[in-house]
């Protein structure tokens, strides 16, 4: 498990998010910019309205949580692979034995050899499965537990400094940096999960 795989995992979570919202968050801007919805904007927020957007795979990348999680997934892998390669160091023990007897060994001697061979390497096959199987769930956890305390974070933060709509960056087609909240949605981000490790 690579952080890269781990990253990539987080990304899609927010592309599919994005597709959906996209449309609605450009219908939403279009709506403002042309004045249909300036009426309930107003009256629920007292004013002009205030948007932004958070670089969420930066945000993903950079955050406490997501690094100490992949510190526990490579942790983990490297020990799931000291088993795997430990089965692996068997299996070669086992061919060379069954080429380096194969004219002195007696035929049901050496059909023993191959079929314990061949039961070692699904043993192995099933082991490196297992183990890959695991390391999916556990990095799926952390990504939706993650995932979940940015949501939370981004809402409040929205809530807190009165933003009409917060965006992911990659739904924003043009954005002066000005309005880039993800420095503080990473501080915030770290500190809600910081007592997770």
């Amino acid at each position: 498990m690579s952080a890269l795989s781990f990253s990539n995992r987080i990304k899609s979570g927010f592309r599919s998010i994005s597709r959906r919202t996209l449309a609605w968050s450009l219908a939403l801007v279009l709506a403002v910019g042309c004045g249909l919805v300036s009426a309930p904007l107003e009256a629920a927020g007292g004013g002009t309205p205030v948007f932004a957007y958070v670089d969420v795979p930066r945000v993903m990348a950079s955050s406490s949580a997501a690094q100490h999680a992949r510190e526990l997934l490579k942790k983990k892998l490297a020990s799931k692979q000291r088993e795997v390669d430990v089965m692996e160091k068997e299996i070669k023990d086992l061919k060379a034995k069954i080429e380096q007897g194969g004219n002195v060994m007696n035929r049901d001697a050496r059909a023993d050899l191959e079929n314990t061979t061949r039961n070692k390497f699904r043993e192995y096959q099933r082991l490196v499965e297992d183990n890959q199987a695991a390391i999916d769930r556990e990095n799926g956890v952390w990504t939706k537990k993650i995932t979940e305390a940015l949501r939370t974070v981004i809402e409040e933060l929205g809530r807190e400094k009165g933003y009409t709509a917060i965006f992911g960056k990659g739904q924003v087609l043009f954005a002066n940096s000005t309005i880039d909240i993800s420095d503080q949605v990473l501080n915030r981000l770290n500190e809600y999960t910081k007592k997770w490790f």
